[in-house]
């Protein structure tokens, strides 16, 4: 790579665009003493320069050379003449990369200096930190936030979004898009697994609408969430569905090559967002969101939530996709219809903090009046960054089939 830095530094704007941050201490010593000659004739001539000038000035510069360090040199000149030139924009980049590195090793140093007893090592660091510390960090910051107000409209309008299919839902939420987390909680046993799938899967959910969706389950396994993701979508019960199989397969086709679900149980962070970067979903469920791997140590539980769900967002904006996290509810929740998110059950701060909507889901305590189950739920929006409404919305829940409906 050295020769190639080279050859892309023999062109004169190249040098001078990069030279406030070359040192020879960045090149070996098979290559530097071809650096230096390339500075120094940089200086006195302003023209770009070609290996065989190089060649050309070492020669009348060594007269007394002997036959071996003439061919060694010749050599040396003949690999840069046949190298391949490093993008201009690229060798910038490396270049700083590599400056850095050298100014890290001067400090440290410097600092082993002044551990043994170096009295001028502090000023000569304090010196070093002057003339590197508005040089040191990225220049290239790209460009600010636009003030097109066609676009900003565009950025933030619903016909971003896809559209939640519970209909008194979406008229007061129309639904989540690209960088934008959200987090459903519930009690258990309250149906949270089931509204992600019917919202997924079911009639008019992500999938029909054409997201890609990455289904990331770590409490049950993904193969009964997807049998779950079948019946939201052919309405089919699980008894149907074992009489008709290939029926429910039929009317699974329409959403099977956009539902993507993958057991995650071991699995950090940093795997999560390469298997993004592999997948490439519109949208993200994990299921469960607290129950993530991460790396760190934390003093308290509540510190190490709220730094993966500051990470949950990130991973959002990262891949520009929705992201929908499901959590549980404290016990202030237990059979109230009304839940909001101070009892999101850890931190309930750090939680709410990053989310841009929250919905929780209540349900009655008990069963019906018959004694039959209650399939009434509440979808209470107590954060909602998105379209500014909060309040409950109520629905039914259809265990059978895993569907939310009005």
């Amino acid at each position: 790579m050295e020769i190639q830095l080279l050859k892309t530094l023999l062109t004169k704007d190249c040098y001078n665009s990069t030279k406030p941050r070359l040192r020879r201490s960045i090149f070996s010593d098979e290559t530097g003493s071809l650096y230096n000659l390339l500075g120094e004739t940089h200086s006195k001539y302003d023209t770009d320069i070609t290996p065989d000038d190089l060649y050309g000035i070492w020669l009348s510069e060594n007269p007394v050379a002997t036959t071996s360090e003439i061919g060694d040199f010749r050599d040396t000149i003949d690999e840069l003449k046949y190298a391949d030139p490093i993008t201009p924009d690229i060798a910038t980049d490396i270049i700083e990369n590599l400056w850095r590195r050298e100014i890290g090793r001067d400090i440290a140093n410097l600092g082993l200096n002044m551990s043994e007893g170096d009295l001028s090592a502090m000023t000569r660091l304090q010196s070093l930190l002057e003339r590197t510390k508005d040089s040191y960090m990225p220049d290239n910051f790209g460009e600010p936030t636009t003030d097109d107000i066609y676009e900003l409209l565009a950025e933030t309008s619903d016909e971003n979004r896809w559209k939640f299919n519970i209909e008194t839902l979406a008229r007061n939420v129309y639904g989540i898009g690209p960088s934008e987390f959200g987090i459903v909680f519930a009690r258990p046993e309250t149906g949270k697994s089931a509204f992600v799938i019917s919202i997924v899967a079911g009639p008019g959910g992500f999938c029909q609408q054409g997201a890609k969706v990455l289904y990331l389950g770590n409490e049950e396994k993904t193969t009964r969430t997807k049998l779950r993701a079948i019946q939201a979508c052919s309405g089919m019960t699980r008894e149907q569905i074992a009489d008709n199989p290939d029926l429910a397969m039929s009317k699974y086709l329409s959403i099977k090559d956009r539902l993507i679900m993958k057991d995650v149980q071991e699995w950090d962070l940093d795997t999560i967002n390469s298997y993004c970067e592999k997948i490439k979903p519109d949208i993200i469920v994990v299921d469960q969101a607290d129950k993530i791997n991460i790396a760190g140590n934390y003093n308290a539980s509540h510190e190490r939530i709220r730094e993966l769900y500051r990470s949950l967002r990130e991973l959002a904006k990262r891949h520009d996709a929705a992201l929908l996290g499901v959590s549980q509810a404290s016990a202030d929740a237990e059979g109230r219809t009304r839940i909001d998110f101070s009892m999101l059950e850890g931190s309930k701060t750090g939680k709410a903090a990053e989310a841009d909507l929250i919905i929780g889901i209540g349900k009655h305590n008990g069963d019906g009046d018959d004694n039959s189950p209650n399939h009434d739920r509440f979808l209470n929006i107590s954060k909602n960054k998105l379209s500014g409404y909060h309040g409950c919305v109520q629905c039914v829940i259809l265990p059978e089939v895993s569907r939310y409906v009005e």
